[in-house]
């Protein structure tokens, strides 16, 4: 209910911010023809708060409790910059109706509402770190040092662990009916799940869980019945004809449209690498679809020949291979521009797991078995491991997300992870190096 009332007030603000710029423009005598123009605004005026609607859940800005300071105000300078592009964008296409909207009435009442925006939604985040009510936690499982961690480190104003247990303990029964969630590891094993899931049930407590690699898969099956046994059928995973038909399509319109509009970014860039010297494009073996090969192309970030005495080796956090101009490049993303040409070529989708090199394709492999499920599909310039985690995410959770993806596929999820990139592309915590 809160987060409902929290929508509306936002909506309003928005409403309200335009209908002040539009007063004191008409007080100011600032607009030739105002009826004209209002009129304009009133027959968009429906879609401005669909539009905001859709920005929100997409950003994912009511989070307010577990996201920092910068987050929240990044997300709420995001959806404002939306606001405006969306408006302009509907205008555009409903122009022998809209095209009276003054730009100038969007871009003014877009700073107005972002400032609005950012006020209210600090008092609500600050509300919100004052008044959250930390909840008790127990993490069950081999692994539930490493969970244990990652919650207490992370996430310690909003959780606190009570009990820590590797399997089933007699002492769980009461601390069960004390905690407020209860967390399974993936490892956790499945008599002492059975065993205490019941216990949760009886006692109307949370469960959160890491899900195998199986566990994943159960979300794209369909029930059937045996006679009059209830069974579930996991088919193959990947996309049928009609969603690689469809997927195929918007590859080509949206990568077409970014490598024209992207175009004066890519000649900027290219020049700046070859003023620092060496070639401007690398072209590197990655796996796709099926396990097959391509050559990947990027604009150059390391050094010639970065890897001529070291093999193969994923980018360290402050890598001394690359260079300083390649620092820049990369953190906005300037390097993955090329990969475009791949997508044109059918080599690579926009949407899709991100594409492994051979040599690591095999390590992966050898360590997890489910990692050859992920080349279902083609291989993405985005994916929702990549808006979910980071770079240096480690491999089974990457692939817990790859497969979570393939599992959900949908032309609407595809076109989410696309506006979700954008919300990436100036974090730095999302282009950090592995550890060295």
């Amino acid at each position: 209910m809160k987060r409902f009332l929290y929508i509306l007030l936002d909506i309003g603000i928005i409403y309200s911010s335009i209908l002040f710029t539009f007063y004191l423009f008409g007080i100011n005598e600032l607009l030739e023809d105002y009826q004209r123009n209002f009129d304009a605004f009133m027959m968009v005026y429906p879609y401005i708060g669909i539009l905001y609607l859709i920005l929100l859940y997409t950003f994912g800005l009511y989070s307010i409790s577990r996201k920092t300071f910068y987050d929240l105000i990044y997300t709420v300078f995001l959806i404002s910059v939306s606001m405006v592009v969306g408006i302009m964008g509907i205008c555009f296409f409903m122009r022998e109706i809209t095209w009276a909207f003054p730009r100038s009435v969007i871009l003014i009442s877009g700073l107005l509402y972002f400032i609005l925006l950012v006020i209210k939604n600090i008092i609500s985040w600050y509300i919100g770190q004052r008044t959250y009510i930390v909840k008790k936690i127990i993490v069950i499982g081999n692994e539930s040092e490493k969970l244990n961690k990652i919650l207490a480190g992370n996430f310690s104003k909003f959780y606190k662990i009570i009990g820590q247990y590797s399997g089933y303990d007699s002492s769980l029964y009461s601390m069960i009916k004390e905690a407020d969630e209860v967390y399974f590891c993936s490892d956790i094993q499945p008599k002492v799940r059975e065993k205490i899931f019941p216990i949760c049930i009886k006692y109307n407590k949370d469960i959160c869980f890491v899900p195998l690699y199986f566990d994943i898969s159960i979300i794209s099956s369909s029930m059937f019945k045996i006679g009059d046994i209830p069974a579930f059928r996991i088919s193959n995973m990947g996309l049928s004809l009609e969603e690689r038909f469809l997927k195929r399509s918007m590859d080509i319109l949206f990568s077409f449209i970014a490598l024209i509009i992207s175009l004066p970014f890519a000649i900027i860039t290219a020049l700046l690498i070859k003023l620092d010297g060496g070639p401007v494009l690398y072209a590197q073996e990655r796996v796709t679809l099926n396990g097959r090969y391509f050559k990947i192309l990027k604009f150059r970030t390391m050094i010639p020949d970065a890897e001529k005495l070291s093999g193969p080796v994923l980018a360290g956090e402050s890598d001394p291979r690359i260079t300083q101009v390649g620092k820049w490049i990369r953190t906005i993303r300037l390097d993955e521009l090329p990969q475009l040409i791949n997508i044109l070529k059918g080599e690579m989708s926009i949407v899709g797991p991100r594409p492994e090199r051979p040599f690591f394709v095999e390590k992966y492999e050898k360590e997890i078995p489910e990692y050859v499920f992920r080349h279902k599909v083609k291989a993405g310039l985005t994916g929702f491991a990549q808006v979910e985690g980071k770079y240096n995410t480690t491999v089974e959770n990457k692939l817990r997300y790859d497969l979570i993806y393939i599992n959900r596929y949908s032309l609407l999820n595809d076109l989410l992870i696309m506006m979700r990139t954008v919300k990436i592309l100036f974090m730095k915590e999302s282009t950090e190096g592995v550890d060295t």
